[in-house]
């Protein structure tokens, strides 16, 4: 139950945030807007550094380990980011966010195509319907 409320409280935060892009970009070109949202991540590491007390998992760490989620973080937190802002800044709210978040879609066609993940009728099923709603916005 804690991990359910953990997800719905996440995508509230994820719903809520876009709001306020959407407005923070009504004045601004998209990378300026970028570069300022950055500022928030840096001052929330900071105080999670001040709050943590140590970090024994990074001693731990792989070189593989390593390299996935720094790139996992460079196309994640600059690249669609800025692609997002672009889109938001351009479109209605109330259609990008849908679309932008029919990232399931692709992971699920990443998991079966490299590492061998299981397909499933219900997994098709919410598939289907992730493309059904795309449709349905464009």
């Amino acid at each position: 139950m804690e991990a359910f409320f953990l997800a719905l409280l996440t995508a509230f935060i994820w719903g809520f945030v876009p709001f306020l892009e959407k407005i923070g970009l009504s004045s601004v070109e998209p990378t300026a807007a970028y570069l300022v949202r950055c500022s928030g991540i840096f001052l929330g590491i900071g105080i999670l550094i001040a709050f943590t007390p140590q970090f024994p998992s990074f001693a731990k760490m792989g070189i593989k380990s390593i390299f996935f989620l720094v790139l996992a973080g460079m196309l994640a937190g600059v690249v669609a980011q800025l692609v997002f802002y672009k889109a938001l800044k351009t479109g209605e709210i109330s259609r990008i966010i849908p679309v932008t978040s029919c990232y399931p879609l692709f992971s699920f066609l990443l998991g079966w195509i490299f590492l061998g993940e299981e397909i499933t009728v219900s997994k098709i099923a919410g598939m289907l319907l992730i493309l059904g709603g795309i449709l349905l916005l464009k």
